[in-house]
């Protein structure tokens, strides 16, 4: 049996619902066989990067971590009250990524980490052992607030999040500190040379910034560049894996980092993760199959689904780094 196309991918991973996404291998019921024929073999990785803060009154360590993190997954995208599962983060063959393969994001254009060196600091990175990844990158800014305008947010401007209660498959992880600190996460999107045989593979790396002594947190600055080394880092990953997987080649990376600070009366959480879903049928323009959504872009998705009014997206920073020095 050969892997399906991207047509075929589409076509079957629409859900049950009309409002609502739903978690991968959740079986499709109930469907309008007019216009939908899944089966519920296809699924569409999403990608979430988010950070966010709770004040520590009245709560314990265990409560604010909980809260925290909730509070991650309601702001940007909303994923809120999802039980999660965790994955090992691949999207192959079988699957398609929003902004990327299907209601396609205005990606910029990719540069490659050792044209951002001077000579002098890349001969200091070789004499420490570390050489800084040669695989071209770009902002993955474009692909998460794809994902937001999917699912839109958990207050106003409310779109199609996942059904509350539902049990979505996610590549996940996340860190959380209690101020003053920062907690930042990381999240990349590898592209393979051929997609037909290979899976795109996602990276999430998550941490805490503390003091760098008992006084003095860094500045915004100065956690961005921090991010920017982590990103190098998280590309460098990218190179290693492919060479565990068979020689793997990986041609490019979408990456984006946030960070967030948690003032001395705060705990912070940091969450990178995608998850895997089925449409919600809504998200499918009237007069087109949902194979149709890989000829669209997101602003032509966004204005047949949703019409011309304004979606006030989340800022994801310059070059997909984004630092909130107040929390």
């Amino acid at each position: 049996m050969t892997a399906p196309t991207l047509g075929e991918v589409i076509d079957n991973a629409v859900g049950s619902y009309t409002d609502y996404a739903t978690g991968y291998g959740n079986p499709p019921h109930g469907m309008d066989a007019t216009r939908f024929t899944s089966d519920g073999s296809g699924y569409i990785a999403t990608m979430k990067l988010s950070v966010a803060t709770v004040d520590m009154a009245g709560l314990d360590w265990g409560t604010e971590s909980i809260v925290s993190h909730d509070r991650c997954e309601t702001a940007d995208a909303n994923i809120g009250q999802i039980n999660m599962g965790t994955a090992a983060s691949f999207c192959g063959p079988g699957g398609a990524l929003w902004g990327l393969h299907l209601a396609k994001a205005d990606l910029g254009a990719h540069r490659n980490t050792l044209d951002l060196y001077t000579a002098d600091e890349l001969d200091a990175l070789t004499a420490t052992d570390r050489e800084p990844s040669g695989l071209a990158w770009a902002s993955a800014g474009p692909l998460l607030v794809a994902t937001e305008r999917l699912f839109g947010h958990a207050a106003d401007d409310r779109r199609t999040p996942p059904l509350p209660g539902s049990h979505v498959v996610c590549g996940n992880k996340s860190a959380t500190i209690q101020g003053p600190a920062y907690a930042w996460a990381l999240l990349a999107v590898a592209v393979p040379e051929d997609p037909t045989i290979a899976a795109h593979l996602f990276i999430g790396d998550c941490g805490t910034i503390t003091p760098y002594d008992r006084r003095a947190l860094p500045t915004a600055e100065q956690v961005r560049r921090q991010l920017v080394q982590h990103r190098d880092n998280v590309l460098k990953s990218i190179e290693l894996c492919g060479q565990d997987y068979d020689h793997v080649t990986y041609k490019a990376a979408y990456v984006a980092g946030k960070a967030i600070l948690a003032k001395d009366d705060q705990v912070a959480c940091a969450l990178a993760c995608a998850p895997y879903i089925q449409l919600p049928q809504r998200a499918i323009p009237a007069d087109i199959r949902p194979r149709d959504l890989a000829d669209l872009s997101i602003t032509e998705w966004e204005r047949r689904v949703w019409g011309e009014r304004p979606f006030p997206a989340s800022p994801t920073g310059e070059d997909g780094i984004h630092v909130r020095s107040a929390g």
